[in-house]
């Protein structure tokens, strides 16, 4: 299997560019056929050193780099738009990654855009680096094949669809993944998906695909997170930049409730008291206090929030709000890996009600942040954060000056605000 993705690799050529803040090219490398090419150290690529690189490349068949197609060779057409290299096909790492590796994008080799790299601002190596993270990747589908999974035929259809990703298609096929169209291909997606999604949602985005109004490749990322939904699937921030549409699609598919009685995802998935029964171990909410039409209090806003709704709770001390929040919190994690952020003043009571919230639930999902911690334990939960394993984040109102807690939680796609204990926001004050 090693030799199988070796011997693709010496179709290939892999290169790197290092560019200033001005979008100058200052360093190129690349590898091919053993050979390894760098630019001159320490000032900008010029006309003669790029006229040098496409002949060292030329006997080449692709391309292939980490984050080539939507930085590197863009940086190259500007600079030379008749180098021979922009035509030929291109096998991008950064699109396979999550993909290969959907539990966790971030894998070893990999962390959102960048390749960890071996070495520092050397092309050269970084283009070698990207052959390392192929090989993995290829070993990865293989194994998918092996096991009798249909998802690498689904990903070469969709990106088969599309001239721009030809390379990817080309790669899937060096790996023996057969090409799969048209309605087998959408029948082959709506049979893989059809245990994780709303039923009628399902029929909905398959017609979109028959009909040429939804594009292909998305959808092997919405796949992909499919794959490993309700636990560690979080989108890498690119695939959000790139593909906007995924997260619209998943929420789509998972977050709409529907009103078929043959749907089993949304019949679960959208049921309170389901949740309520298998993590927290009671069967019903609390009668007391109740609605004027007899309803449960409690129940009622748990059902609003779980819908996403946005609303203000007030109950009386022992009516249950924590269940209030963390049960819908709960639910969204499972449906979407969202993120719930809690907004507590009372940092001394963080820890009991993670370990409480752990305890009743069997789960690790819940976190805090706050001034209390140590640096490690700090940097643990927002890894935790980071890797979509924490679903209810308890944080103290500082922590929202802290530029790295911003910048974390900007990747993560969050599902609720609480303000626990709200009566306080008055003494926050409007800044807050």
């Amino acid at each position: 299997m090693a030799n199988d993705s070796q011997a693709f690799l010496n179709r290939c050529f892999l290169f790197d560019i290092e560019t200033n803040e001005k979008g100058e090219i200052y360093s190129l490398g690349a590898w091919y056929n053993g050979k390894k090419f760098n630019s001159r150290q320490g000032r900008k690529v010029r006309r003669e050193e790029l006229a040098e690189f496409d002949t060292f490349v030329s006997g080449a068949e692709f391309v292939l780099g980490h984050n080539i197609l939507s930085h590197d060779l863009p940086c190259l057409h500007e600079r030379a738009p008749t180098l021979a290299i922009l035509q030929k096909p291109v096998v991008d790492t950064l699109y396979l990654s999550p993909l290969a590796f959907p539990e966790n994008p971030y894998h070893r080799l990999v962390k959102n855009y960048q390749i960890v790299r071996d070495s520092i601002n050397n092309p050269a190596e970084d283009a070698v680096l990207a052959g390392k993270v192929f090989i993995e990747q290829w070993d990865v589908f293989l194994q998918l094949l092996a096991g009798g999974s249909d998802t690498p035929l689904i990903y070469r259809g969709f990106f088969h669809q599309v001239d721009r990703f030809a390379g990817i298609s080309a790669a899937f096929e060096a790996m023996g993944v057969p090409l799969v169209a048209g309605d087998d291909l959408y029948d082959a997606f709506s049979w893989c998906i059809q245990n994780d999604v709303c039923r009628d949602a399902r029929n909905r985005l398959i017609e979109q695909l028959v009909d040429g109004r939804m594009e292909h490749p998305p959808l092997a990322y919405v796949l992909a997170w499919l794959v490993v939904s309700g636990g560690n699937s979080v989108l890498p921030p690119w695939v959000r930049h790139h593909f906007p549409v995924v997260p619209t699609i998943i929420h789509q598919l998972r977050e709409q409730p529907c009103t078929n009685p043959h749907c089993d995802y949304c019949k679960t998935n959208h049921n309170p008291k389901f949740f309520l029964k298998n993590y927290f171990g009671f069967e019903d909410f609390r009668s007391a206090p109740a609605t004027e039409d007899g309803q449960s209090l409690q129940g009622v806003i748990v059902s609003a929030a779980a819908r996403n709704a946005s609303l203000f709770a007030t109950l009386p001390t022992g009516g249950g709000k924590t269940l209030c929040y963390l049960l819908p919190a709960l639910m969204r994690y499972r449906r979407c890996n969202s993120l719930t952020i809690v907004i507590s003043p009372l940092q001394a009571l963080m820890k009991d009600q993670v370990e409480n919230f752990s305890k009743q639930t069997g789960t690790t999902l819940a976190a805090a942040i706050n001034g209390m911690l140590s640096m490690p334990e700090r940097g643990e939960v927002m890894d935790g954060v980071r890797l979509g394993d924490v679903g209810v984040l308890y944080v103290s109102p500082e922590q929202l000056r802290n530029r790295s807690f911003v910048q974390t939680i900007s990747q993560c796609e969050i599902g609720a605000w609480v303000f626990d204990e709200a009566h306080c926001l008055s003494k926050w004050g409007h800044d807050f």
